[in-house]
């Protein structure tokens, strides 16, 4: 393994040759017109083709990413699925040009394939794996072709390649830095084997995704090869180069139309993985001129759990954000990073020692996720972008892995990607969030069928559907989570685990006044007889997790926990209960249209107790009118007991600041009050 990670932080755009200058200048606009939206086009069906050949489900969901770099790593172009796969690339391939492209024993040549999937050399976690695949003309080597997607299992300490227990990497299973699998077009079997070996508990779903991996990124080297063809390889050369530089040319410009300032935005988390404690995340956005700085300095230390990330992992995570809000109408290049330096001091979760267990960077990231995107939004509305000055989409991370033997014999371990794909939209400052948006990693995500997921894994839906109240409220509310109660059928037993970093503490803060989502409980019932009432036709069954916990139309052991939960096993009959988070609300509750209020309650999107005692809305239960002169009585009351039981800010501060957790609440968050943690490799 190495330890000068350093490389792994050239996210922003290699400093462009002569070469490259000359190609690039020499381009005429129509033609660079057509091309840049030609290798877009590209990229799009290489995308297709892979979703189309794999088989897990976060990949055929459409949670991947193929993408074009330069001959030196630098990200051209992308189709997505998931920036965060996009933007990884580029250091594994910058590092496979610094280690192997000149080695006298490896080399880079046409036909070759390259894999990888460890953190530590420019990668997410263990379970995104990434393909790799070198362009030529001439004899040339002009770009690299990359496809990444979630693979749900990895051999590690528990199934689904996310171990909550994990404490070191040596628990994580299969790491294989950037290696070639393939020479002459064709993938090596024995190193396929090897893979197949490390991941036992699915051999059949890593050989086949690995093979999806490479056809996708084949394709595109066929496309690139057809056009350096028919317009020359110096033709693509200052295409590549074009667009970068106009990409950050555009950024720049971007920048420099907003305010200069400092803003600021803190969000916290309540577990590790291995254990409950309270982590907290920072962020200081300094703007001047056409230049962001984003400082983490104040973020927690490096945790003895999974939930720690590499800094490079960190700042691709902020592409979700940057690629998909301030920057979403310029091209998705590595030229948007040029100006935008991103502070985060070693020794942080988010910039841990490379022995580091980081299973879960994603879990820890989405607090970087909740920090961009607040700390930006304020920006943008101070400078009068308010259309996308937004709260934050749920990203609780609301993951669950199922694993064991399926109802056809067939050994399986698989992320159920319809909860994670249906987190909820951040508000507007003039419209609601979507509800059951999609997923914060990869927004082009879907949920797939009930059909298709009963049809492979053992078990049935109970139900599936809207969680009511799970939004955050405002003037405009967030969009809803949804709720989802499997029940194992058609095997002896299964393995469910949940992944997810908030049971206590929402990282997701509120913006302007809206209203954060609630966190929600981990929740199953075991030893039941809902198969027998299946069976019966009974018509009784509970039709969301409401009436599950409070009407108990359920024979069984009902049990409560946090809603991250380590691999158990599950009998046939026992149920396991799943969520996704709504979105942020914005604006005063007080403020909302009443209507829309009396709307959201007949779609079950709230409840009667939200309408009337958070909204505090006064309406005829049968008719569903607004009263419409006592709603405003009522909220004119809401408003007086404010200005009572309000606060000056000396008088808060005096209250608030002798206030302190206890110290076993503290053990992960750092020095109190202030988290700053002072350089060293590991705490």
């Amino acid at each position: 393994m190495i330890l000068d990670m350093t490389f792994t932080e050239r996210l922003k755009p290699e400093p462009l040759t002569e070469e490259e200058r000359t190609c690039m200048e020499g381009l005429d606009p129509i033609d660079y017109g057509v091309a840049r939206e030609k290798l877009n086009m590209i990229v799009e069906e290489a995308k297709e083709i892979f979703v189309r050949s794999g088989v897990s489900s976060m990949l055929r969901s459409g949670d991947v990413s193929v993408g074009l770099y330069t001959a030196r790593g630098d990200m051209v172009t992308a189709a997505c699925g998931s920036y965060l796969y996009a933007v990884c690339g580029q250091p594994q391939i910058k590092y496979i040009c610094h280690r192997w492209k000149d080695h006298p024993d490896v080399g880079v040549r046409p036909g070759d394939i390259f894999y990888a999937n460890d953190a530590v050399y420019g990668g997410v976690h263990n379970p995104d794996q990434f393909a790799f695949v070198p362009i030529f003309w001439n004899g040339r080597l002009i770009a690299w072709a990359a496809a990444a997607c979630h693979q749900p299992e990895t051999g590690a300490c528990e199934p689904g390649g996310m171990p909550v227990s994990a404490r070191t990497r040596y628990d994580e299973g299969l790491k294989m830095s950037p290696m070639r699998i393939g020479e002459n077009f064709r993938l090596r079997e024995d190193l396929l084997e090897m893979m197949a070996n490390m991941v036992s508990r699915t051999p059949h779903m890593q050989m086949i995704d690995t093979r999806a991996r490479v056809m996708a990124c084949d394709r595109v080297r066929l496309r690139i090869e057809e056009m350096a063809a028919e317009k020359g390889g110096g033709f693509l050369i200052g295409v590549f180069s074009r667009i970068l530089k106009s990409t950050a040319e555009a950024v720049r410009r971007r920048i420099s139309g907003w305010v200069d300032g400092t803003f600021r935005s803190v969000v916290f988390t309540d577990h590790i993985g291995v254990d409950e404690g309270l982590v907290k995340g920072a962020c200081t956005l300094r703007k001047r001129g056409d230049r962001l700085s984003l400082d983490f300095t104040d973020t927690s230390p490096q945790t003895p759990g999974p939930y720690n990330a590499f800094k490079h992992t960190m700042i691709a995570h902020n592409a979700m954000y940057l690629y998909g809000f301030p920057f979403h109408d310029l091209p998705l290049s590595a030229g948007i990073w040029e100006p935008i330096e991103t502070i985060v001091p070693k020794g942080t979760c988010f910039n841990a020692h490379p022995e580091a267990a980081v299973a879960n960077s994603v879990l820890i990231c989405s607090l970087a996720m909740c920090l961009v995107h607040l700390t930006m939004s304020k920006i943008l509305f101070a400078s009068g972008v308010r259309e996308l000055a937004t709260g934050p989409f749920g990203n609780n991370g609301d993951a669950y892995i199922m694993a064991g033997v399926n109802q056809w014999g067939v050994p399986f371990s698989d992320m159920l990607a319809y909860p994670l794909n249906a987190e909820g939209g951040g508000a507007r400052c003039d419209a609601d969030g979507v509800d059951a948006w999609g997923f914060p990693w990869g927004p082009w995500g879907r949920g797939p069928d009930v059909e298709e997921e009963e049809d492979e894994k053992p078990h049935i839906h109970l139900f599936q559907k809207l969680l009511r109240d799970s939004c955050g409220h405002g003037k405009y509310r967030g969009g809803a989570g949804i709720t989802v109660a499997w029940a194992v059928r058609g095997a002896p037993r299964a393995v469910y685990q949940s992944i997810i970093k908030s049971s206590r503490v929402q990282a997701l803060q509120s913006f302007f006044g809206g209203y954060p989502p609630p966190t929600h409980p981990g929740i199953q019932v075991r030893g039941t007889d809902v198969l027998d009432k299946f069976e019966r036709g009974d018509a009784d069954l509970p039709t969301d997790v409401y009436q599950l916990i409070e009407e108990r139309r359920i024979a069984g052991t009902y049990e409560t926990t946090t809603n991250l939960r380590a691999a158990e096993t599950f009998e046939e009959g026992d149920i396991f209960v799943g969520c996704s988070h709504g979105g942020v609300g914005y604006g005063d509750v007080l403020e909302r249209d009443p209507e829309r209020v009396v709307q959201d309650v007949e779609r079950e999107v709230i409840s009667d107790w939200v309408a009337r005692n958070v909204y505090h809305v006064v309406y005829d239960p049968v008719t569903k009118s607004v009263d419409e002169d006592e709603t405003v009585r009522r909220r004119e009351g809401v408003r007086k007991q404010r200005l009572v039981q309000g606060l000056s800010w000396q008088a808060f501060m005096q209250k608030w600041s002798v206030r302190r957790p206890k110290d076993e609440i503290l053990k992960y968050y750092g020095p109190w009050p202030q988290s700053r943690w002072g350089g060293g490799e590991t705490p």
